[in-house]
């Protein structure tokens, strides 16, 4: 395996005492290959200070649990702090030298195996903790337990003993370290970040833009702002961000280059920032690169001077290219110098950071994405072919554009691909390079790899170590922000900062310098922004994996599992259903990370053996295995951290997982099956995180979840009227995210309520309160004045912070809603859900929430209007509302009491369901998605005045026989329309004609509906078309010839249609037919072969059709054909025999009644 991982290194290695960067060849006995550090010195700098936090930690001194080896605890600080003083000059000097190599990853091996050693101090510190704050047990119990203990390992006696003798062994471990330092003569070294940038080649306005491809679109968009955005007195910047490789000089020289932009500014300056973003030698290089001419002055003052002569009123352009500093005073101060040019001067910056971005830019940065793939071949083959003719090499193209595709849009690796193949002219070298891994192949000073590497370099240490950590994750793994920052917080790469802030806050800035670095990319995010998700580039994960090194590791599970030897972090991929993990897993002692990805469904357990293989563990996921059970053994595992258990169908958790002392995060997210938790889980005293997401089996939680007093996470909470679990648990978590809370019919004194504290829970950004019904002894209902006037006063005291985005209450009994929701006391609300408020007849002023975007309204049957404000408030007018959903409304009349101009401006999509008294809509004028179900026929009159419409549902009208007059009229941007439900519905408007933009039609289970229009056919847009359930259709109009775009066709539970028409052979673009229970359909056309792009045939419950058409034979597009439940097809089907088969023998896929008798495996 290390052979392997030496053969996966392409690295560069910089000598400071040169000026350029130079290339370090590492031989082996096949291959030679470039060395960079690797994880262990990114790593090493932030263990130590962790060992050495430890070491000084108060609880150990609080329980004495260092007894007799305080001489070697203090004897372990003074090496450690000798270590950390040459750690930095170690870290550069590592890279031209082997032995200070094998010495730094010697340091990690012992720094590791310390840190272990503390932690098991640590946790018997939390344990005596545990003990000390909480004393259930009986006298007798507490007797029989130091008896027990003392014949056990657990004896403090033996413990300190023996973690004495360990800690000794570590120290004199280190010492031996400690000592060689002098033989390599190392240094104490202040860290300095800047040094990793001094290999940066300096750039020139230069340019061959024959050799450029794919980027004039940006191109452009760069010059329109130079010549004509942003012409006022002030200078203007935009910034060009992306990750290395991609191309912002190239772009910034293009623009400079053009001779519009000649032309525009009366002086061009160019400087490469690079190194350091010095001012006073800015400036300089400034005058450079205007005059021409060496600048000799030294003091800022008359360089200053000479910069305001040379640009005062000049409009001027200036480039400063690859900038890499964040500090907002320098760049306020370079500015203010360059504030002398003429109105319309501009700066363009380019930089890999996104906070580089922020800082200088005065308009929105332009984000430099990946060249298109024929913009790379192009690239590509100017250089692998520039010494013969791409045709004389026809045998290597198609080679060639796989090669391409490595490079993932990256301008600068399809150059140097390009060159590397351009001396490789046999067939076998280019398979060769396609079936590489991209790190292994690239190589030179000029290439993607120190490109990609000066980003690395630049970060600091943490984040070092946490981009590294991501080369755990396979490429193009979507990679969830929260659960990214959980396992660098467990893994100890978070460093607690100044003040408060908890760590997540802190990993989630590391997160957030990661991305603005342009190290993650394909962000998706929430509708209010939060980041969810996010995936790093090929070639930057290519980076993640050489940094790391060995530390990190990614195991394709075979039909053998093996952990290479000295990997510390570990994901198994599987892309099987099946695999059994093994019994024991070899190597895995010295594992701190263990994810199971991908492919692992059917596990059912993991066996004790397995979990004894770990003894280093900090990190264990076993999401969406398909466990059952959990072992008890999991309690050995006493460094975890993380345990992620989500998605499996365990019932119950090991009791024993309650000892899991340091455990900070729990995932147990949509655990259908889980029905409880163990019951000493408060002694989780480091838990962060308990995620019970989706466990509707979970009835109750343990007894004192308020003891936890680090939780954050706890998505649901469920009141009980036992001791321990109240609502007044929650008083003392600082929860945040989402809460809800269920069963508050149990809150039965409503000053409980009051002591949850809910008003000082300000990261709460999602509120649900719930009740059940209230039930006596016996059964029946309680629902007395008394009840409901406690559950208003509950709900009353549950007042959330002001900062709440969101909120639900479901089955609420009171009458009146709470004052704080009545007195607009959240303003901030986003979204709000009001589910079975039965006994409300007012309902809160929503319209006056200026955040509000969405809202629902569901059984709240005593409400008449939807705004119930008299006083005329032009303000109540929904401002910011997109999304409303009105359901089973009974006696809702109208929207307003008062008259309104504009109710609800800005409303994108509105669901109007079972609302029999509603009959008209209001001003709807930005209404693009309507929903109207099982209301009065009258509502749907209002419809003829939206002309905004793209799409259109009108379900469940049993007694409409016929569309309103002008219901289809000027819905010029009408994309879908849907009609179903509607029985008595039996003819369609002619005016359906002028839904010219319409894509998709679907009507269904309108039964007495004996015809569609001819004007059907003028639906030339037309790409979907299903008619289902209408009993009474006979055929399909001949004019539908006209739907030549379309691409689906279902007809399904036409009892009468017996025919479909000829003009159907015109459907030349239909992708998919579906003919399904249309019982008297007997025969399929001949004309059906003509229907060249049909790639999918269904047929199923269609008795009469007595064969098969012999035009099925020229269906060569056709791909899969499923026949089911149709006797007579089933029969003149079968493979090979059958008297049909030939007409269908050339299609790929066939499936008769369920099982496939023709595909690739059959």
């Amino acid at each position: 395996m290390l052979r392997n991982y030496r053969r996966s290194l392409s690295f560069y290695i910089t000598d400071k005492r040169q000026k350029k960067k130079e290339l370090v060849p590492y031989f082996t006995s096949n291959t030679i290959f470039w060395v960079f550090s690797d994880m262990a010195e990114a790593v090493l700098s932030t263990l130590l200070q962790a060992i050495f936090e430890k070491t000084v930690s108060e609880v150990f001194e609080e329980f004495g649990l260092f007894g007799g080896a305080k001489k070697e605890v203090k004897k372990l600080r003074s090496t450690l702090s000798t270590i950390q003083a040459v750690l930095e000059d170690a870290k550069d000097r590592q890279v031209t030298d082997k032995a200070l190599r094998i010495w730094l990853r010697n340091l990690k091996d012992v720094a590791y195996d310390a840190d272990d050693l503390l932690d098991e101090y640590l946790i018997e510190a939390l344990h005596k903790k545990v003990e000390t704050h909480h004393i259930h047990a009986t006298i007798r119990d507490h007797i029989r337990k130091q008896v027990r203990n003392f014949f056990s390992t657990s004896n403090p006696f033996i413990f300190h003993y023996r973690m004495r003798r360990q800690l000794k062994e570590i120290g004199e471990r280190l010492d031996l370290i400690a000592g060689e330092r002098f033989k390599f003569h190392l240094k104490d070294r202040i860290i300095d970040r800047r040094d990793g940038l001094i290999g940066r080649l300096q750039t020139d306005s230069s340019l061959v833009e024959s050799e450029i491809y794919g980027r004039g679109d940006d191109k452009e968009k760069i010059i329109k702002f130079l010549i004509h955005e942003g012409n006022d007195d002030d200078v203007s910047v935009i910034p060009i961000v992306g990750m290395g490789g991609l191309g912002m000089t190239t772009l910034a020289k293009l623009a400079y280059n053009d001779e519009r932009v000649v032309r525009h500014f009366e002086q061009r300056i160019w400087v490469c920032v690079s190194v350091d973003f010095d001012v006073r030698m800015l400036v300089r290089a400034i005058i450079e690169s205007a005059t021409g001419k060496r600048c000799d002055c030294l003091d800022m003052e008359p360089m200053q001077r000479r910069l305001k002569e040379m640009l005062t009123r000049k409009r001027f352009l200036l480039v400063l290219d690859d900038v890499w500093n964040e500090d907002y005073e320098k760049w306020d101060r370079m500015k203010l110098l360059l504030r002398c040019g003429a109105g319309g001067s501009k700066i363009i910056v380019t930089t890999r950071s996104e906070k580089v971005a922020l800082i200088t830019g005065t308009v929105t940065s332009h984000g430099l994405d990946g060249l298109p793939e024929d913009a790379c071949w192009s690239l590509f083959k100017q250089r692998a072919f520039q010494f013969e003719n791409e045709k004389e090499s026809s045998s290597l193209v198609s080679i060639g554009k796989e090669i391409v595709k490595k490079c993932r849009g990256v301008p600068l690796a399809a150059k140097t691909l390009g060159s590397l193949m351009c001396f490789k002219r046999e067939k076998s070298e280019w398979l060769s390079v396609k079936d590489s891994d991209i790190w292994d192949i690239i190589g030179g000073e000029n290439g993607i790899l120190p490109a990609l590497r000066l980003s690395y370099d630049n970060l600091p240490s943490y984040l070092q170590q946490c981009f590294a950590y991501c080369s755990i994750f396979p490429k193009d793994y979507k990679m969830k922000r929260e659960k990214l920052i959980h396992l660098w917080v467990a893994e100890g790469f978070v460093q607690a900062s100044g003040g408060n802030k908890p760590l997540e806050e802190v990993g989630n800035e590391y997160f957030n310098e990661l991305l603005w670095r342009s190290f993650f990319q394909d962000v998706i995010k929430e509708s209010d922004g939060i980041i969810l998700e996010c995936k790093m580039h090929d070639l930057v994960h290519d980076l993640a994996r050489s940094v790391a090194g060995i530390d990190c590791s990614i195991v394709n599970a075979n039909k053998q599992v093996t952990i290479p030897i000295g990997v510390r972090h570990s994901s198994l991929v599987c892309n099987e259903m099946v695999l059994a993990l093994p019994g024991v897993l070899p190597n895995a002692k010295n594992l701190r990370s263990f994810l199971l990805l991908f492919g692992w469904r059917k596990i059912s357990r993991v066996s004790r053996n397995l979990i004894l293989s770990f003894r280093s563990l900090r990190v264990l996921d076993l999401s969406y295995s398909g466990i059952k059970k959990l072992s008890k053994s999991i309690a050995t595992l006493k460094h975890l951290r993380y345990l992620d258990l989500s998605g499996n169908f365990i019932k119950m958790l090991p009791k024993s997982i309650s000892s899991l002392c340091n455990l900070q995060t729990l995932n147990l997210i949509q655990c259908h099956q889980l029905q409880r938790l163990p019951k000493d889980m408060w002694k989780l005293t480091n838990l962060r995180h308990l995620d019970i997401h989706g466990c509707w089996s979970l009835e109750k939680l343990p007894t004192d979840i308020g003891k936890l007093r680090f939780l954050q996470t706890l998505p649901i909470f469920i009141v009980d009227e036992v001791h321990g679990c109240g609502i007044e648990e929650l008083s003392r978590l600082n929860l945040q995210g989402e809460l809800m809370i269920k069963n508050l019919q149990n809150v039965r004194n409503a000053a409980c309520a009051k002591q949850a504290n809910m008003q000082e829970k300000r990261k709460l950004q999602f509120l649900g309160l719930s009740w059940k019904t209230w039930k006596r002894d016996d059964g029946t209902n309680v629902d007395g004045a008394s009840v409901r006037d406690n559950v208003e006063r509950v709900l009353e005291y549950l007042q959330p912070h002001p900062d709440l985005k969101r909120l639900a209450i479901e089955n609420y009994k009171g009458a009146n809603f709470p004052g704080w929701l009545m007195d607009l006391s959240l303003l901030n609300l986003v979204q709000v859900s009001l589910i079975k408020c039965k006994r409300c007849a007012n309902l809160p002023p929503f319209g006056q929430l200026p955040c509000l975007e969405v809202l629902m309204v569901e059984r709240v049957d005593a409400a008449m209007y939807f705004s119930n404000s008299s006083s005329g408030n032009s303000r109540e007018i929904f401002p910011m509302l997109k999304q409303l959903t009105i359901k089973d409304m009974p006696n809702l009349v109208g929207w307003s009491i008062v008259e309104k101009k504009a109710l609800l401006p800005c409303l994108s999509k509105l669901i109007i369901e079972g609302c029999p008294k509603l009959t008209n809509l209001p001003s709807l004028p930005s209404l693009e998605n309507l929903e109207l179900r099982d209301c009065n026929i009258m509502l749907l009159s209002s419809v003829t005045n939206i002309v905004s419409l793209s799409n259109l549902i009108v379900s469940g009208f049993p007694e409409l026989v016929s569309l309103p007059q002008g219901l289809l009229c000027n819905k010029t941007r009408l994309l879908s329309l849907e009609i179903r439900d509607c029985a008595k519905l039996n003819s369609l408007l002619s005016e359906i004609k002028s839904l010219t933009t319409l894509q998709s039609l679907s009507l269904s289970n309108c039964y007495e509906l004996d015809h569609l229009p001819e004007e059907l056919g003028s639906l030339i847009l037309l790409e979907s078309l299903v008619v289902c359930g209408c009993h009474s259709l006979i055929s399909l109009p001949e004019g539908i010839s006209g739907l030549t775009a379309l691409q689906h066709l279902s007809l399904s539970d036409c009892e009468n249609l017996s025919s479909l028409p000829d003009a159907m052979q015109h459907f030349t673009n239909l992708q998919t037919l579906n003919i399904w229970s249309c019982g008297k359909l007997a025969s399929l056309p001949n004309w059906l072969g003509h229907l060249k792009s049909l790639r999918e045939l269904e047929i199923w419950y269609c008795d009469n059709i007595l064969c098969l058409p012999e035009g099925m034979q020229h269906l060569t597009a056709l791909q899969f054909l499923s026949i089911w439940s149709c006797p007579n097809l089933e029969m003149r089907c079968q493979k090979g025999t059958g008297e049909d088969w030939h007409k269908i023998a050339h299609v790929p896929f066939i499936k008769i009644n369920g099982p496939y008798i023709q595909s690739l495996d059959v």
